[in-house]
């Protein structure tokens, strides 16, 4: 029983972190991209849809995923996220499909003109290389763009995250103080006891 109640704990301690860094990332990761900045783990950042503009494919608050992607192996018909020069969204980021590529003079850095599945018009600004945030593998729905909602309330991620861990590590240090506790209690007990005589 107590065996069971020690892996139930560390598996307790292990979920929440997991949990809690998770959270945060895409906290952060949501924060910085309406502030112009996207973070990136491992290549990868999770971006919300904010507009219709690509809809019905990505629908309006789902969460996409975005992979850092070579610019010279993007081809039309790629959806990216990139910072808009776009005078009414200047900075911020934009996720939008590629429908034609043309080249710098010297033929090296490609130049995008994307346009929302949407819009009628293309994008009045093409996308350089510089501001390619990545390429869109996945969508995660508009399940997870709830839950990043939620997750923006300073409140739910006090209580939903950080208070468990709290609570959780805490128990796990008085379970290790305890731990520690009884092994010293029985190494004096033991160095208490008579030594047996030796027989000749």
């Amino acid at each position: 029983m107590e065996k069971a109640k020690k892996i139930f704990g560390r598996a307790m301690t292990v979920l929440s972190v997991v949990i809690f860094i998770f959270g945060l990332v895409i906290f952060v990761s949501v924060l910085n991209a309406s502030a112009g900045k996207v973070p990136s783990v491992f290549g990868f950042s999770i971006l919300q849809v904010r507009s219709g503009s690509m809809e019905p494919e990505y629908m309006t608050g789902s969460v996409v995923v975005v992979k850092k992607t070579d610019v010279t192996k993007l081809k039309i018909g790629d959806v990216i996220s990139f910072y808009s020069m776009d005078d009414t969204i200047s900075g911020k980021v934009n996720t939008h499909r590629i429908i034609r590529i043309d080249y710098m003079i010297d033929g090296d850095e490609p130049i995008f003109t994307t346009q929302g599945d949407r819009n009628e018009l293309p994008d009045s600004e093409k996308v350089h290389s510089a501001n390619v945030i990545g390429k869109v593998v996945c969508d995660l729905g508009t399940a997870s763009g709830t839950v990043i909602s939620v997750l923006q309330n300073p409140k739910v991620i006090f209580f939903v995250i950080i208070l468990p861990l709290i609570f959780i590590t805490f128990s796990e240090a008085i379970n290790l103080v305890t731990l520690i506790a009884k092994h010293k209690y029985g190494q004096e007990e033991d160095d208490d006891e008579p030594h047996a005589e030796e027989k000749n």
